[in-house]
């Protein structure tokens, strides 16, 4: 009896107990989301993986596929990692301190665009950069080397 008064006590006074988490977070989103105020950057159409990368950690970009990484956070930031030839769209993209690996094979290559689809630079398969994303509004890989 003493604890449904405390209960009710306690739903009187307007407390209630805490929410879980969202499903579906993944690699410390809890930590990320209280340090982070910007929107997140995505790409259209989705990167066939996106892998979350800690500040310091090293990553290697998987053989066959380009990688985008937009800086975003303190803690860290997401690799998208792209498979498929086409053009990706991308939001939330900023920022002078994020980096591209091209990885495909064949000499594809891994073009970033501009908002009007003109190209700013092609990056060569089997190289890698760092990347101002604020002109960059597209990434586009084909079988044509740069």
């Amino acid at each position: 009896m003493a604890v449904i008064g405390i209960v009710m006590g306690f739903l009187a006074a307007g407390v209630l107990p805490a929410q879980a988490a969202p499903a579906g977070t993944v690699g410390g989103g809890a930590a990320r989301s209280a340090s982070v105020a910007a929107a997140e950057p995505s790409t259209s159409p989705a990167p066939a993986r996106r892998v979350w990368v800690s500040v310091g950690e090293v990553h290697d970009c998987p053989t066959g596929y380009a990688c985008a990484t937009p800086s975003w956070g303190s803690n860290g930031g997401w690799e998208f990692q792209f498979y498929n030839y086409g053009t990706y769209s991308l939001n939330n993209f900023t920022g002078n301190s994020g980096s591209v690996v091209n990885s495909q094979t064949g000499n594809a290559g891994m073009r970033l665009l501009d908002q009007n689809g003109r190209l700013i630079r092609c990056q060569w398969a089997g190289t890698g950069d760092s990347v101002n994303w604020d002109p960059v509004w597209y990434i586009q890989l084909s079988a044509t080397p740069c």
